[in-house]
């Protein structure tokens, strides 16, 4: 009997701990949501599932509850009545509950909404609010930016609060201004925001002050510093123009820079190029130089020739000269005079010598040109052979024949890129333009003999600078033997005698 005692307050042990854990759910009761109450200290009062037994309350004047006038825990009871002194007149007002039990909690409830005496009904409007930090810090002052959602506006000044505006998704946009010489890195919490009905949405713009950067905009004169008069701007963050050289501009944004000549510079001068290059990336803190490159105005050249296979060659072929002077031209060889100075490039536009390829460009297909000097580009091109080698041979019986004075004669026709005949054996054919050839047997061969096939093939392809060789295959007749014998007055005779078969 005590066994089965023992047993059976194991099994209610183990039944018991594998009763699950009811989860607590809390429900708002009264008053309802949007009722206008009678006083300022309402009864508040809810109901829960899962075996709540401890309560916190918060009561707002914001959907958000950050305007808090009651927060309160520890509530044995699903009721509440508000203390005098914490809520309003004329005011809407937010309540929800979280219920716990031990170490487990609930969510919070729906939130719900009252009015206090003489409030409005629950309001679809709200507030939208615009600020700005540089380098973390709060600031104010002129900034241009856009609001748009339900509600659309621009404005030009921070801090900033757009009041009693409809409830809905809201994008701020930042369009120009903020603090000198600083750069908008992040729109905080998010550039969208939604706006709840009677709350209230914060939009902050971060600026960031950029470290001091620097360009710098110089000129030369035949390699050497030059000073005075000269039309130029460049374009980027930021955007400027000036008429003298050497000029510094500081506190510019980085970013990528374009320089751009007008005119002016030294008389008589022509700009050869602009150093290291018309565009550059200013660092930020950082310095960019940009130096115009002028040179006295001498005579300068460009000279294009073309070779083939190493030889001096003239015809059409189609290039093009870019760079302070850009050319397209078609023959060769040809010049281009009186040229500014700077860097050019020659490119390949097609054609040149037949049946070739254009293998490079020398000395370089980029060349620097100075002022009073000539360059010259080289097209070389190399033609690959296009002719071959065609060979003929016979045998007879596996051995080598070949026409000769009683041998016998031959007659054979090769047809293809180019046609061609022959009675000789062996037969030779140069330069015969590469492609498909067949030859063809007419008559003749080994005195007796029959072509039995020609070989490797009677169809061949002859490649450029190559050789094919074509074989007649001739068996000779079947062979016998003749007796030849005399007579003497009718009686069989032998004996020495002269003849010739026929």
């Amino acid at each position: 009997m005590r066994k089965f005692a023992v047993l059976l307050l194991v099994v209610l042990f183990v039944l018991g701990s594998c009763v699950p854990v009811l989860a607590i759910t809390v429900s708002l009761a009264s008053p309802a949501s949007g009722s206008s109450m009678p006083s300022l200290s309402p009864i508040l009062a809810w109901s829960s599932s899962g075996g709540a037994t401890n309560y916190r309350l918060q009561v707002a004047a914001d959907s958000n509850f950050q305007e808090m006038a009651v927060d309160t825990s520890n509530l044995g009871e699903p009721l509440y009545t508000v203390p005098s002194g914490r809520l309003n007149n004329d005011t809407t007002y937010y309540w929800r509950v979280m219920g716990s039990r031990g170490n487990l909690a609930s969510g919070w409830s729906a939130a719900w909404s009252f009015l206090t005496p003489g409030g409005a009904p629950p309001s679809n409007r709200g507030t939208i609010r615009v600020s700005a930090t540089v380098d973390g810090s709060p600031w104010s002052g002129s900034v241009n930016y856009s609001i748009n959602g339900p509600f659309s506006d621009t404005d030009n000044s921070l801090p900033w609060s757009f009041s009693d505006v409809p409830a809905g998704n809201y994008i701020l946009t930042y369009n120009y201004g903020g603090p000198s010489g600083a750069m908008l890195t992040s729109v905080t919490p998010s550039p969208s925001q939604a706006l709840q009905a009677g709350g209230t949405v914060h939009f902050t713009l971060n600026f960031h002050r950029q470290s001091s950067s620097t360009i710098m905009v110089n000129a030369t004169l035949d390699g050497a510093p030059w000073s005075g008069s000269i039309n130029y701007s460049f374009s980027g963050p930021f955007n400027d123009a000036d008429t003298v050289v050497p000029r510094t501009f500081s506190n510019v944004p980085p970013g990528a820079y374009t320089l751009l000549y007008s005119y002016g510079g030294p008389t008589p001068a022509t700009l050869g190029g602009i150093t290291p290059t018309a565009m550059q990336i200013l660092p930020s803190g950082g310095s960019i130089v940009y130096t115009f490159n002028f040179y006295r105005s001498q005579a300068s050249n460009i000279l294009i020739n073309a070779t083939l296979n190493g030889v001096p060659w003239s015809g059409t072929v189609n290039y093009s000269i870019s760079g302070q002077v850009n050319a397209p031209r078609n023959a060769v060889p040809g010049m281009l005079s009186n040229v500014p100075a700077g860097t050019y490039t020659l490119t390949y536009g097609g054609g040149g010598p037949a049946v070739s390829t254009l293998v490079s460009i020398t000395p370089n297909p980029s060349q620097a040109l100075s002022g009073g000097r000539t360059i010259v580009f080289s097209m070389n091109f190399v033609q690959q052979q296009q002719y071959g080698t065609i060979m003929v041979n016979a045998v007879v019986d596996g051995q080598p024949w070949r026409t000769a004075a009683g041998s016998g004669s031959i007659n054979y026709t090769l047809i293809g890129a180019k046609t061609d005949s022959g009675n000789m054996i062996p037969g030779n054919f140069t330069g015969m333009p590469s492609g498909p050839y067949t030859l063809s047997y007419n008559a003749g061969g080994p005195i007796g003999a029959t072509l039995t096939g020609i070989s490797p093939s009677p169809s061949q392809h002859l490649p450029a600078g190559g050789a094919i060789v074509y074989t007649l295959n001739f068996t000779g007749q079947p062979r016998g033997m003749i007796s030849v014998y005399a007579t003497l007055n009718g009686q069989p005779w032998s004996g020495a005698l002269g003849y010739v078969p026929m």
